[in-house]
């Protein structure tokens, strides 16, 4: 009995470490789905153009941080709980190290050099390193050997020759006829000569994927599909405040009226937040000022991408796809 009881015991222990150890992952999994990542842009561009931005997911346990202006350049610090990472700390440190060395070298350039000694000129240092000239061998020119002429042939056997290249005229009756070979012929001739299978000849060179693809059935629903998917996830990931203000052009007047016009679905969305004037006469962006402010959800874009999969014509699709590759 003391040994079924010291099992038992054993078991009850073992389960709760595996249960506390399935709500542990459990609870991570809700996390990384539900916990939103936040971000947010803020830029403006007056004398010179400048602006930061802000990234953060699980609750603030993963941030990054960046700012940009004309006289520091680009800064980015990411964080993971309390944790710097060695590639986004700030670059003031690292340029003014930079900044130091340059200066070194450059008073080390500047500075005089004294190793050399007093009353030695460089003229005569460079005299005594030169070494002797040794004198030049003169050469005698080898005399060149001239070719022999070659021996002309005589005028009997260039008659001969002529003689041999002398084509002898044959009549067409006297020239025998070779016999024709016999021809061969396969499944293939046979099944073009017929008109059977004609299909099956015209997609050996198509692999089976491929053809399953141009002749998927429904096509049109799997496009609707894709339309709500593109939707769901335009609705997912675009900024919940948006707000724009400033010149701009393009330099062309047909594509500076295409910018105003999307500006104008902008402000049927975020209202007058959005106040976009157009310059038709050059490329211009001035006085501009951006803010952007939104959130994603992990969750909400996994829903989208399994709801498109699951929907009737595409999982046939992929099931016809499945198949082929088999």
């Amino acid at each position: 009995m003391n040994g079924f009881w010291i099992l038992a015991v054993i078991g009850k222990w073992i389960g709760i470490v595996l249960l506390a150890v399935l709500l542990l992952l459990l609870l991570l999994v809700f996390l990384v789905l539900f916990s939103p990542i936040n971000y947010r842009v803020e830029g403006e561009k007056k004398n010179a153009p400048g602006g930061l931005f802000r990234v953060s997911w699980l609750l603030g346990a993963i941030r990054c941080r960046g700012s940009y202006d004309a006289d520091n350049g680009l800064k980015i610090r990411l964080k993971v709980l309390w944790l710097t990472l060695p590639g986004g700390e700030p670059k003031e440190k690292k340029t003014k190290k930079v900044k130091k060395r340059k200066q070194n070298a450059a008073r080390e350039e500047t500075a005089p050099s004294n190793t050399q000694p007093a009353g030695v000129s460089l003229i005569g240092a460079r005299e005594k390193t030169m070494p002797e000239s040794e004198p030049e061998l003169q050469s005698t020119p080898e005399p060149i050997p001239q070719s022999a002429p070659k021996p002309e042939p005589p005028k009997a056997q260039n008659m001969e020759r002529r003689q041999a290249k002398t084509v002898r005229r044959v009549k067409l009756e006297e020239i025998p006829e070779p016999p024709l070979p016999e021809m061969e012929f396969s499944e293939d001739d046979d099944a073009f000569f017929t008109g059977e299978d004609s299909g099956e000849k015209t997609k050996k060179g198509i692999p089976p994927i491929v053809s399953e693809i141009i002749h998927i059935e429904d096509k049109k629903g799997i496009f609707s599909a894709l339309g709500k998917l593109l939707k769901r996830l335009l609705k997912g990931i675009l900024p919940g405040n948006l707000s724009i203000k400033g010149t701009f052009g393009t330099g062309d007047p047909t594509t500076t009226g295409y910018l105003l016009a999307a500006a104008g679905i902008l402000t049927a969305r975020f209202g007058n937040d959005i106040q976009v004037k157009g310059d038709f006469s050059k490329a211009a962006a001035e006085d501009v000022e951006i803010r952007i402010k939104g959130r994603i959800v992990p969750a909400f874009l996994l829903w989208a991408v399994l709801a498109f999969l699951l929907t009737k014509p595409v999982r046939r699709a992929l099931w016809r796809l499945w198949k082929a590759r088999k």
